[in-house]
């Protein structure tokens, strides 16, 4: 039987969203203008998968995307449920592992820099070995994806260095660990309040990626493998902090083609917990490189190199009405080829949502804008919104320009250092310092309240 959607939750009911490829439906149409599907029509049905099933209790499949002469091939429409977006599957008669990861180097190769398709993952899903796609234009024309799926590739020999030769750092998973038989650990690369990040090797793909795992050390501790809470009277902050960490995987995969910011590929669950697997960003943030460089600030051009991207981004976030709400020097990275990408959106959330109480512990005291403090206060949301990622984007500016901390927000509101101009008059141009103060106003009404307006008063200013 035809299972309704209203069992997957996060794409609506039937009278919203087509069931062959999950577009938005106008219930007064006879058919999908998208996909032709019909209500009532016979369910599709190949490889043992039938629209309107929902596998692995996470996949909802749709109608074929598209099927080979000889039907040895297909490719299926899914809905993610974990991860909210649409998707696409692609299957080999036989579950060819070989074929899978050929058909996904040739989907790199054909697509490199274009964000058109991203490759999420090679796995099992309803117990077929299946290659998981998201397309930027989910009805992106058949004949171009085949062409991008016959893109000739070359052989290349193995990525990764032998794990007894890396480190291990307290609480993290031991080097070597291998986790739903897809991802073994090399290395814990980061430890966070709520999350410990490793490399891995993506052994199905060949390919590194970073793994996210919901560890938050304040309640939880490492029972082999496993992560358990530490006490009774700490599960309900656990839990709460789980369900913020489920959001912000859904949150990241909005923006799966989105340049400038990290893609993720998948999530699971194991071991008592969750993961989150993203492209591995090789580099450093611009925080680390600059105390690297001995806090000496850089020109106004190279600040401008490295704005720029983020505002693009920003400007996606912010579109979908989203902020990131925990801009700052470290959670900017910049890579060996100059490539700038704004990360970790664990703080993100919809600009118009009304949260629990936030504790002001968790913000950054130089880079906060002074409505997150009234939020964190108040136990919901205060005045927050584009203007608070333009205060810490000013303050970040700030920070690159000057080689100093900006002024600390708590200060600032108790009526110290409330004038930015005294420190910067003199190490700066005029122009760079009313810039400044227009993005780092105390009160939302007098900032600089989106990105258009930030980047076309930086490009006159340039």
């Amino acid at each position: 039987m035809e299972r309704s959607y209203e069992k997957v939750g996060e794409i609506g009911t039937m009278e919203k969203v087509c069931r062959g490829c999950f577009a938005e439906w106008d219930k007064d149409d006879d058919a999908c203008q998208r996909c032709g599907w019909k209500p009532g029509r016979k369910p599709m049905e190949l490889f043992g998968w039938k629209t309107g099933d929902v596998l692995d209790k996470r996949y909802l499949v749709g109608m074929t995307y598209c099927v080979s002469r000889n039907r040895d091939v297909v490719v299926w429409r899914l809905y993610d449920n974990l991860l909210g977006i649409c998707c696409f599957a692609f299957l080999i008669i036989g579950d060819d592992e070989e074929r899978l990861r050929d058909v996904a180097k040739s989907v790199e190769k054909g697509t490199a820099g274009t964000h058109k398709i991203v490759i999420q993952a090679l796995k099992t899903v309803g117990k077929h070995k299946t290659l998981i796609l998201s397309f930027r234009d989910r009805y992106m024309d058949i004949k171009e994806f085949q062409q991008i799926a016959n893109t000739p590739i070359s052989r290349t020999a193995g990525l990764l260095p032998d794990p007894e030769q890396t480190t291990i750092r307290e609480q993290a998973l031991l080097a070597g660990t291998c986790l739903e038989k897809r991802y073994r650990v090399i290395d814990c690369i980061g430890i966070g309040g709520f999350g410990i990040t490793y490399l891995c090797e993506d052994i199905l793909l060949h390919r590194l990626v970073a793994l996210k795992e919901y560890y938050p050390a304040e309640w939880a501790e490492r029972d082999g493998t496993y992560v358990a809470v530490r006490a009774s009277n700490q599960l309900q902050p656990y839990r709460y902090g789980l369900q913020s960490f489920l959001k912000e995987i859904k949150i990241t995969a909005k923006f799966i083609h989105t340049p400038h910011m990290v893609t993720i590929y998948d999530a699971f669950e194991a071991n008592d917990t969750v993961y989150m697997v993203m492209e591995y960003i090789l580099g450093i943030s611009i925080g680390r490189e600059m105390r690297t460089k001995g806090y000496k600030p850089y020109a106004a051009m190279e600040v401008a190199d490295m704005i720029f991207p983020v505002l693009d981004a920003l400007e996606e976030m912010h579109d979908h009405r989203i902020i990131h709400s925990d801009i700052s020097p470290g959670n900017i990275m910049v890579t060996g080829q100059g490539e700038i990408y704004l990360i970790d959106m664990g703080a993100a959330k919809y600009s118009l949502e009304s949260q629990p109480p936030i504790s002001a512990a968790f913000l950054k005291v130089d880079y906060a804008a002074p409505e997150q403090y009234r939020t964190a206060r108040e136990g919901k949301s205060n005045g927050e919104g584009p203007w608070t990622d333009i205060y810490a984007l000013g303050a970040t500016m700030y920070y690159l320009l000057t080689g100093h901390k900006p002024p600390d927000v708590i200060r600032r509101l108790n009526g110290e250092d409330t004038d930015l101009s005294e420190g910067l008059i003199g190490k700066l141009p005029l122009i760079w310092v009313e810039l400044l103060q227009k993005t780092m106003e105390l009160e939302p009404s007098k900032r600089i309240a989106s990105v258009p307006a930030l980047r076309e008063l930086m490009e006159s200013i340039l």
